[in-house]
């Protein structure tokens, strides 16, 4: 009997993804993703904006370099992804930890 396993959740840079994973989220979202971005706060207070993504064992937050979440707060509308609503078990990837310190 297979046991139920949680999905990782980690938060990654689009800028240091594998060309592989970029190559999976263009053919999900051929016509591109704009319209399914979310925003969530840092630990740092800023609103980030990031768009969520799953693979077999992980949630990912895949978060948006500045420029490509250039939009003002105003133009963003702020929504949820439950998924990440418990940050006890979430991973940071190295790239967006060297930002936060």
């Amino acid at each position: 009997m297979a046991k139920n396993v949680a999905k990782k959740r980690i938060i990654k840079a689009y800028e240091q993804l594998p060309d592989e994973m970029v190559e999976r989220i263009k053919e999900k979202y051929p016509d591109g993703f704009d319209d399914h971005l979310i925003t969530f706060t840092n630990t740092r207070g800023e609103i980030e904006v990031a768009l969520p993504y799953e693979t077999e064992d992980t949630y990912f937050l895949i978060k948006m370099p500045k420029s490509t979440a250039s939009e003002s707060d105003d133009d963003i509308e702020s929504s949820s992804f439950d998924e990440f609503d418990n940050f006890e078990n979430l991973e940071i990837g190295e790239d967006v930890a060297d930002e936060e310190e």
